[in-house]
């Protein structure tokens, strides 16, 4: 990560000397790029090849890697017990509570409905994904 900063930044001794011109930067792109680039070392992102999907031909991939029918199985089983589960349940009850109050009883600031429009997305991409399988 720090080479790559140093060659994007033109050779700064220093993270700390790199951190500053990134801070004097005027290049707006430029700032996203390294901080795109820093995110996906700090948070070690993951590509849309490392997703379960499933493939036209039906066979499913994990990780960029085809999984057995006997895998299919197990993680459809354990979907749906998951969809089942009195856990969920209590989940998605507080989920909808937590989203409630953040847009509309907390809403001081217009990142509380950004927010709330975040733990909806995330909610979404999890039932969404339990469902399909």
């Amino acid at each position: 990560m720090r080479k790559q900063l140093i060659k994007l930044l033109g050779g700064y001794p220093s993270i700390d000397s790199a951190i500053q011109a990134i801070k004097n930067m005027e290049d707006v792109d430029k700032k996203a790029e390294i901080l795109s680039l820093a995110v996906q070392k700090l948070y070690k992102t993951i590509s849309p090849n490392e997703l379960l999907k499933e493939n036209p031909d039906g066979g499913w991939m994990f990780q960029g890697k085809p999984i057995t029918q006997a895998e299919v199985t197990n993680l459809k089983e354990e979907a749906s017990y998951i969809r089942g589960s009195k856990l969920f349940y209590i989940l998605k009850q507080d989920l909808k509570y937590q989203i409630g109050k953040k847009i509309w009883e907390e809403v001081g600031h217009k990142d509380d409905i950004l927010w709330g429009k975040l733990i909806t997305f995330m909610w979404d991409v999890v039932n969404t994904r339990i469902k399909k399988m």
